[in-house]
This record gives C-alpha cells, sequence and structure tokens, in this order.
C-alpha cells in the first residue's frame, strides 16, 4: 500500500525535511506535539464497571486485587507519554492537506511503500493502522484486555472525531518519539506542490540524484477544483546508483558496485548490523569512505555499529573479508587478509 506525508514549505522547514530525505529517517511526533487536543481520549468506565461485576473471580484480597487490575491499565493508557505517531494519508491530490499541511501549496508531498516502510521494523514492534473516525471518543472493555496488545494500541491511538475524516490517516506507532531511521528504497515518489519555489525544486533534485526516486508536478485539472499529477524528469539524470557504488572520485580509477545484503537496526541496544557484498576488493581509504556513509545516512542513531564486507570472488563465503565497526563515533577497521 502507499501512503503520503505532507511537508511544509518555508526555507526552514525544507531544509529540515530535505536533510531528514537525505539521511533516511523520519520524526515520531510525542502526543502533545499533534494538532489535535483530544488525541487519545479514551472512555474506561465500561472497563472499571465490568471488572467489578466479575471481581467475585478475584478471591480474597478484592480490594487490592481491583486496584491493582486499574492500576495495570493506567499504566497502559500512560504509553502516551513516550509512545510516537507518524501520521500518513492515503490521498496524495486532497486540496485541503496540501493547503493545511504543505504551506498552501507551496511544500511537497513525500511517497512510500507502507510494506518496506515497516519492514524497517522487523527487530522492534511498532504498530500500523488506518485511523477510524467516530462521533465518539473509543470505548475500552474487558474484552479489550483479553485481546491482542494491538487492539488497545488502536484505541489508544487510532481514534479520532470524525471532522477529520477527510485526512484519510494511517499511523505508524513506535515506542519512542523522536528520529526513526528507514530503508531509503521506501521512499518511492516526490510530489511538488503548486506553488512550490523552483529553487526549492532544483535543490531537491540535485541532493537526490541517484535515488531511484520520481518526481511528479501537481497541477490543475481544467475547469475543475481537482488536481493532477504529472511526471517531471530529474535535469541531473536518472540514474540509479543510491548506496549501489563506490565512486571514481574515491577510488582514483573506475566505480566499483557494491550491494547491501542484510541490514538490522536494533533499537533495544541502539546496534546497526549491516553486510555487503562487493564487486571486488577495495583498499582501506574506500572502506573508510563507504563505512562513514553507512554510519552517516543508514544508522546515524545507532551508538555502535558493525559492519562486514564481502566480495564476490573470495573463497570463503562464511567469514567477512573486512570489517569497520564503529563505538562512540570512532571507527576502526580490519582486513583479513588470510582468506584471500
Amino acid at each position: 500500500m502507499l501512503v503520503y506525508k505532507y511537508r511544509g514549505g518555508s526555507n526552514d522547514d525544507f531544509k529540515r525535511d530535505l536533510g531528514s530525505i537525505e539521511r533516511n529517517y523520519f520524526w515520531s511526533s510525542s502526543i502533545d506535539q499533534l494538532n489535535d487536543p483530544w488525541e487519545t481520549i479514551i472512555k474506561s468506565e465500561k472497563f472499571i464497571k465490568q471488572s467489578k461485576s466479575i471481581s467475585w473471580l478475584l478471591g480474597k484480597n478484592l480490594d487490592q486485587k481491583l486496584h491493582n487490575v486499574h492500576e495495570a491499565l493506567e499504566n497502559f493508557l500512560s504509553l502516551n507519554k513516550r509512545i510516537g505517531i507518524y501520521s500518513l494519508s492515503k490521498n496524495y491530490l486532497d486540496e485541503l492537506l496540501w493547503a493545511h499541511y504543505a504551506n498552501s501549496h507551496k511544500g511537497f508531498c513525500i511517497e512510500y511503500d507502507l510494506d518496506t516502510l515497516i519492514q524497517t521494523f522487523k527487530t522492534e514492534k511498532v504498530f500500523s493502522f488506518p485511523v477510524i473516525y467516530n462521533k465518539l471518543p473509543p470505548e475500552i472493555s474487558i474484552a479489550d484486555i483479553n485481546n491482542r496488545k494491538n487492539n488497545l494500541i488502536h484505541k489508544l491511538s487510532g481514534f479520532k472525531s470524525k471532522r477529520w475524516e477527510y485526512e484519510e490517516e494511517h499511523r505508524i506507532i513506535t515506542d519512542y518519539s523522536g528520529k526513526q531511521c528507514y530503508n531509503y528504497q521506501a521512499l518511492k515518489s516526490i510530489y511538488f506542490g503548486l506553488r512550490m519555489p523552483e529553487a526549492h525544486k532544483l535543490e531537491m533534485f540535485s541532493t537526490l540524484y541517484g535515488r531511484d526516486i520520481k518526481f511528479y508536478q501537481i497541477e490543475h485539472l481544467t475547469k475543475s477544483y481537482k488536481f493532477k499529477a504529472v511526471r517531471v524528469l530529474n535535469p541531473f539524470g536518472e540514474n540509479v546508483d543510491y548506496l549501489k557504488i563506490i565512486p571514481a572520485s574515491i577510488t582514483h580509477s573506475k566505480n566499483i558496485s557494491f550491494e547491501i545484503t542484510e541490514q538490522n537496526f536494533y533499537k533495544i541496544n541502539s546496534k546497526g548490523v549491516i553486510s555487503i557484498m562487493l564487486e571486488s576488493i577495495i583498499h582501506k581509504p574506500e572502506i573508510e569512505w563507504l563505512a562513514n556513509k553507512i554510519y552517516d545516512e543508514i544508522f546515524h542513531t545507532a551508538e555502535k555499529v558493525f559492519i562486514f564486507y564481502y566480495f564476490k570472488e573470495q573463497k570463503d563465503k562464511g567469514i567477512a573479508w573486512a570489517t569497520s565497526h564503529f563505538s562512540d563515533g570512532k571507527c576502526e577497521i580490519s582486513i583479513n587478509d588470510f582468506i584471500l
């Protein structure tokens, strides 16, 4: 499924948002940063009434056990103080979304492949669901407690008033707010707003050159309030080589291709692990250049990064030919010549 994120167009917002695309992360907002003051409102009266009605099942020390049940619920509901929410839409052609979230059409809109985006977080627990629009806040019950945790998370952070229905919102819920690095291949297209400055478009073309990103210009449909998206080519070229080659300017000879074969980020211990298959052997300066690029654009939120290099012609495929490990921002490179 494709989902969309509208971005503002002021100079400061543009530089911030382009920088986040360049370094492959999004910002997961805390509840109090969202524009709806009724976020996470939930009704728990039914749960409290039901828990009292089955209190005979709890046996002795009834008051304390009921207190523990209710306290556990309150602790769970307090998750809203630390969780992060990344709000997306299923619609990239809505006039109100462009007006409200893209600085009156001066900004742009990002298109993601949701499955690829979520797959980034395979080593941690995230939730992804469409927002449900109701006239009244959601109500939790005993059935919700017995259901999967996802049910409570959805009720806690996936319901809004019907007045917001035009947004067609889809949310990603992360454990914590703040920077969330993602697989750069999740970003598929960028749509330029009707009034986006030409200078911003040119800067975006230049910065994102070499990536497999399609660009579109939003235009009016004649004699209509509707929009259409028209494909535009990157004036710097359509080659796709981002995180695929070490350029000749670095090797002082020719481009050397490589492929990322495995990539994982373990948030619980802030560790990134990545494996790279090289076209051929490279020298220590090239390893250092590639290691710093990976650290800066894939794992810059990690405290430790472990990079393993293999090359296609090596005899023993089970041992890395070289490694470059980051700890506290410092890189240590090791080359295992014995496997040549």
